[in-house]
């Protein structure tokens, strides 16, 4: 940690002894002073590493050669196991939660404060707030590993990612994760105009809702998929304005209105789901695994001929497969609409 002090230029004066004195001790004064915040700030970070088990110590210092965050156990194409997800259950297992908070507040790697931030929210821990809400501050980049896919985010945002990723998996008390989602809501998203659209699946808390209504009403499709989840029959007129918009912006389907109106399949919605899968299509090269939600959210007969159309012999392979994946997947976890039966009769039972 380094400080820099800037002293105000002092008038020119005749040399006096008294002056010479004056002068001798304010720089003896203003060296003690730096060396006391230098001492006082490593001798922390001395006390940290000296309180660490040397087991805990290993897996720090191997975060620290890390030059990326990996978010999923397999990396690149072969899918190779990641190193840093036992390094990080080393660290779990071998020190304490206020020492993870240390290292999560205060280490020289990124990585290994997103690590500890990590560790911490699987453990439940409350003190995971706090550690988040510092991270606000904090703006340098982080490279991420997920998958085949690498990229590079602010500290803040990459704090928000992790909890993101693994929030389906964390087994938080409800207090907890409301005020992590609620600080992510209002101290981070809301002052930037949700600029970086919903960057967590929040649920439709009631505070959030007038956020919501203002952003929705100055135009933000951003709010969209939310907005949806509120199913508030007096927003059917947001919504469409919203989606008109967000349809002649974007040409075709927008990951944004396809989760929104897929939340909320009312039947004011399906011209927009017929319009954004039918531009879709329209396309060289279409890939179809975003538009397959829509179809299904509104059985009849136009998004039957486009089911069709993409599962016919003469299709893309590609997307026929993805097709049919869908409709099995689908059967598995909903009634399939008497619409779709003769598809999946022929492309998925067919097929055993």
């Amino acid at each position: 940690m380094s400080y820099s002090v800037t002293l105000s230029s002092i008038p020119c004066h005749p040399l006096s002894t008294g002056y010479s004195v004056f002068k001798r001790g304010a720089h003896a004064i203003l060296s003690l002073l730096l060396l006391v915040l230098f001492v006082g700030s490593h001798s922390a970070c001395a006390r940290l590493s000296a309180q660490l088990s040397d087991t805990a110590k290993i897996a720090l210092d191997s975060l620290h050669r890390c030059r990326y965050m990996a978010l999923t156990r397999g990396i690149g194409v072969a899918g190779t196991p990641s190193k840093q997800f036992v390094y990080a259950n080393q660290l779990s297992r071998h020190t304490t939660t206020d020492q993870l908070v240390d290292i999560a507040n205060t280490d020289t790697s990124h990585i290994a404060r997103l690590w500890a931030f990590r560790v911490l929210l699987y453990k439940g821990d409350n003190q995971a707030l706090d550690v988040l809400r510092q991270a606000f501050s904090d703006t340098t980049h982080v490279d991420f590993m997920s998958g085949c896919s690498e990229s590079d985010e602010p500290y803040n945002r990459a704090a928000i990612i992790v909890y993101g990723y693994d929030y389906s998996q964390l087994k938080l008390s409800a207090h907890l994760r409301n005020a992590l989602d609620s600080l992510i809501f209002f101290d981070y998203s809301k002052p930037q105009g949700f600029a970086d659209g919903l960057v967590i699946d929040f649920k439709p808390n009631k505070t959030y809702y007038p956020t919501v209504v203002e952003q929705a009403d100055k135009g933000n499709d951003a709010v969209l998929p939310l907005l949806a989840k509120y199913k508030n029959p007096n927003d059917r007129g947001r919504m469409n304005r919203l989606l008109k918009a967000n349809m002649k912006r974007e040409g075709t389907v927008s990951d944004a209105g396809c989760e929104a109106v897929t939340t909320w399949n009312d039947p004011s919605f399906e011209w927009y789901a017929k319009s954004a899968c039918h531009a879709a299509l329209s396309q060289q090269d279409a890939y179809v695994d975003g538009i397959l939600p829509l179809l299904w959210a509104y059985p009849s007969p136009w998004s039957l001929q486009l089911f069709q159309k993409i599962l016919s012999p003469t299709a893309d392979s590609f997307n026929r497969e993805a097709a049919i994946e869908f409709l099995s997947q689908q059967a598995k976890a909903h009634p399939i609409p008497p619409t779709f039966r003769p598809l999946y009769e022929r492309y998925v039972r067919g097929r055993r």
